[in-house]
């Protein structure tokens, strides 16, 4: 059983690999927030991304580059009870942090929050509602929809596969097996910048390409190489 006072503690733990763009609005945004630990696990940047954390005053690991293997070491090291992933450049609403409490402490040990985009562009809106959607049909979270999990099952269940891409569906498929997903109301907009960069249309099927090659077995490391 959780303690009282120590459940209402969220650690927070964000990837990083050069995100000098998005991150400090992130910290800034989470600075302000009680009971809350924020730890950064970074894949080796090369650009501004450690300094910009190091002046915020959150906790700042480094590693080899694997989203999986960098999730994994900011969760070993994080001292709240529930455990909230975000990507560096998204943005959530403060209300989202309470509704993951509650949600935990209503025995919802795992679930992601509402999916929006930081544009209201229709392309965005249509594809998140799709996102929504699927969370809602497939209990499968992905990481730019906020994952928080209980710390008690997120080691039960061995935390997220060592890989560095989809490393948030096949953690997904592990935790469906226990329980469905929760979906808190407060809501979550991730960034449209890759979008905007690599055209959407041409991001979109991209990333739907990679999904079905992942599906039918191809390497996560083969795929990862495809991504970037």
């Amino acid at each position: 059983m959780i303690s009282s006072d120590r459940r209402s503690k969220i650690s927070v733990i964000i990837p990083t690999l050069n995100e000098e763009i998005g991150i400090g609005t992130l910290l800034e945004f989470l600075s302000g927030q009680p009971d809350l630990e924020v730890i950064v696990s970074d894949g080796g940047s090369a650009d501004r991304t450690a300094e910009i954390c190091r002046t915020r005053g959150v906790t700042f690991i480094a590693g080899r580059p694997c989203r999986g293997r960098q999730l994994n070491a900011g969760a070993k090291i994080a001292s709240g009870e529930i455990l909230l992933f975000l990507h560096a450049d998204c943005s959530l609403e403060k209300r989202v942090l309470d509704e993951v409490r509650n949600a935990v402490s209503d025995g919802k040990r795992w679930g992601c929050c509402t999916f929006f985009f930081s544009e209201t562009h229709l392309f965005f809106r249509v594809l998140a509602a799709i996102c929504r959607w699927r969370v809602l049909l497939s209990s499968i979270c992905y990481g730019d929809q906020g994952i928080y999990c209980a710390r008690e099952l997120f080691n039960q269940e061995s935390g997220f596969p060592d890989l560095p891409l989809f490393e948030d569906r096949v953690f997904s498929g592990r935790m469906r097996r226990v329980s469905r997903a929760f979906v808190v109301r407060g809501r979550i907009a991730a960034s449209t910048r890759r979008f905007r960069e690599r055209g959407l249309w041409s991001m979109l099927w991209r990333s739907q390409l990679l999904k079905l090659l992942f599906m039918l077995g191809v390497s996560p490391y083969k795929l990862s190489a495809m991504y970037r």
